[in-house]
């Protein structure tokens, strides 16, 4: 925490923007997000207009809240065999829950979030992220941020993607507030297996960041 909060002064003080150290900038940020109480978040896989629909089931976009507890509540937003569906889902510990008329457990191999890890994987990502760059300053939900892109690889993909079949590097862009620390959005760009389109991204948006939701088992 004391090493975030120096990092914090180092960069958060004022001084010409083309002289943000990137590296400083994601060591203060992965500092204050593993000590935050919970996030709302919106992640979604954006796929070309053109692109063929899946035969099995696809994850389009989840909504919800992660707590620091690791717990998730969310509204998965999947297509199977090309019809749209919305699927209830909890997280608590290591249970997870989907609402099929009423709720029920469910293995998590056969969830359709899976292994999935928004709040560890995006931690894992600020860690791990090399070739990082400063880009410039961006304005995400009303906060500015410094835009950092670098590159990561696919073990660290995997934990935000459920599923990645590839070894490949993928191209990532990061915005972390200049006053806060906090992450705003991360975009990671590339095909996690090859049954996706070459120019798939994902991305995570994060919101009411460090409120605590309380997340409880539906059964």
């Amino acid at each position: 925490m004391i090493v975030g909060l120096v990092a914090l002064s180092l960069y958060g003080c004022g001084g010409a923007s083309q002289n943000v150290d990137p590296q400083a900038v994601l060591d203060a940020s992965s500092a204050k997000m593993q000590q935050i109480k919970g996030f709302h978040f919106v992640y979604e896989v954006h796929k070309p207009a053109n692109s063929k629909p899946s035969t099995g089931l696809d994850i389009a976009r989840i909504t919800g809240d992660v707590n620091s507890d690791g717990n998730m509540q969310a509204a998965i937003d999947v297509t199977q065999g090309g019809i749209p569906l919305t699927l209830n889902f909890v997280q608590v510990g290591d249970t997870q829950y989907l609402q099929l008329g009423q709720w029920q457990t469910i293995p998590i191999d056969s969830s359709p979030i899976g292994k999935l890890s928004l709040g560890a994987g995006t931690i894992q990502i600020l860690q791990r992220i090399t070739e990082a760059k400063y880009v410039g300053e961006d304005t995400k939900g009303g906060v500015k941020c410094y835009h950092i892109a670098g590159k990561v690889a696919a073990a660290e993909v995997k934990a935000i993607a459920g599923a990645v079949d590839t070894t490949d590097t993928f191209p990532t862009d990061i915005w972390i507030g200049v006053t806060d620390s906090y992450v705003y959005e991360v975009d990671v760009h590339g095909a996690a297996t090859p049954d996706e389109p070459k120019d798939t991204w994902r991305s995570i948006v994060l919101s009411n960041l460090d409120v605590y939701v309380e997340i409880k088992a539906p059964i």
